[in-house]
């Protein structure tokens, strides 16, 4: 591995030396902590910047200028992860070396800073936006396992910053003026970390290019990981009700276990084997032999400590479901599972690490992570770690686990 991190003067720059792939990815990440209204904001004004330029105004100039990079991909989107949100400008192109063009990474890097520093917020173009923006909303509320996360969360996290989408508040976004929306840009570009992530085969002549265009932004560390807490006196079991054939089961537990911390690859581990894949104990036992779910499944949320379990069920097999995922839960506490489940688990880990060098998108989010936590990259981090988890690690920190929350978003049945 040829790893490089490069300290600029206001910006930190990765490069990433790999001859494994064809193409060449760039990413320019504008970062900052979460808070009541920044991710309405952020998801807005990165589809407006995304949209157009002043020098590409419209979206027939961008693909026209992509199809001259050799079909080069370009995108700017918004995110979080733990309490950190980023905006991702990306382009990613043929390597030059197969094109025989010696200016096309500095053209693919001279396009990304036209569409990152000349947005054009006109008020015909963040309207439109705008509008699609809520047009997504409305698809998500009548998506119901994302009604049904949406609502849980907000139950769950009734104070703490989790509780916000990753792609904003409706209410907020519709409030946005042009010229808010154009001041949080500035702040954006004046006051964010940067970090440039390349991957791909490159040698050190990208590093004046990239100089030359993205050297902004403050220095600054952002912590990440979610230590909101609240006291858990008693779990909380709520249901509403909405149209559908399916009803929407929800499960939180606390498990006060982050990425970092001495038992997180334990309770990696642990997850993996309650609903973390095709093998595991809530797939076999509530799905495939009892048959009362349509799909389910648990979910590891390392930056907050919080494991999620969801499932596709119909109302009146509530409470045999929820008595069944209860049951596996206990399980792997009290040690009920096999040596050759373990096995399979760790396998299943092992293999989503190997995974994540096979794409530049997952390299470039590695670094990312590994930056915003502060630590060393590397691909193949915890791999020996994870080999040398036991049986007995893993039912000590499933007694660590203190149910949250059981909510349902019950449907009616098609026989109703």
């Amino acid at each position: 591995m040829n790893y490089t991190k490069i300290s600029l003067d206001k910006a930190t720059l990765h490069i990433y030396k790999t001859q494994k792939f064809k193409k060449i990815s760039i990413d320019v990440l504008l970062s900052d902590k979460v808070d009541e209204t920044n991710l309405s904001y952020r998801t807005l004004l990165s589809r407006v910047m995304e949209s157009k330029s002043k020098k590409y105004s419209t979206k027939r100039d961008i693909n026209r200028k992509l199809d001259m990079l050799y079909g080069a991909n370009f995108g700017i989107s918004s995110s979080k992860i733990g309490l950190a949100t980023y905006i991702d400008a990306s382009i990613d192109g043929v390597n030059p070396r197969y094109v025989l063009d010696d200016k096309l990474l500095s053209d693919m890097l001279e396009f990304l800073y036209d569409m990152i520093f000349y947005p054009s917020f006109d008020t015909k173009n963040v309207n439109e936006e705008k509008r699609l923006l809520l047009d997504d909303y409305k698809l998500e509320y009548e998506n119901k396992s994302a009604l049904a996360a949406i609502n849980s969360n907000r139950i769950a996290f009734s104070n703490e910053l989790a509780r916000f989408k990753a792609n904003g508040e409706e209410e907020i976004v519709k409030n946005i003026t042009n010229k808010e929306l154009e001041e949080y840009y500035n702040y954006v570009i004046n006051n964010n970390k940067v970090d440039i992530i390349i991957c791909g085969d490159v040698d050190d002549s990208i590093i004046d290019t990239v100089k030359k265009y993205f050297d902004f932004g403050v220095k600054k560390n952002i912590d990440i990981i979610d230590y909101e807490e609240k006291i858990l006196k008693e779990a909380i079991y709520k249901k509403d009700k909405t149209k559908s054939n399916q009803s929407q089961l929800v499960v939180k537990y606390r498990c006060y276990t982050r990425i970092g911390d001495a038992d997180y690859l334990a309770m990696l581990l642990f997850e993996r084997i309650l609903g973390g894949f095709s093998s595991s104990l809530l797939f076999t036992n509530v799905r495939e032999k009892n048959s009362l779910c349509y799909s389910i499944s648990s979910v590891y949320a390392t930056f907050k400590g919080v494991i999620t379990i969801v499932a596709g069920i119909n109302k009146e097999n509530y409470d045999s479901a929820l008595k069944l995922i209860f049951e596996q839960v206990d399980s792997i506490s009290q040690g009920n599972f096999s040596d050759e489940l373990l096995e399979m688990a760790r396998l299943s880990i092992l293999s989503s690490i190997k995974k994540s060098g096979d794409s530049l998108p997952s390299i470039a989010k590695k670094i990312y992570t590994s930056e915003i936590l502060k630590k060393e990259f590397a691909l193949d981090e915890y791999v020996l770690d994870i080999q040398k988890l036991t049986k007995e690690d893993v039912v000590r920190v499933a007694n660590k686990l203190k149910l949250d929350i059981v909510y349902l978003l019950e449907g009616s049945d098609t026989n109703d």
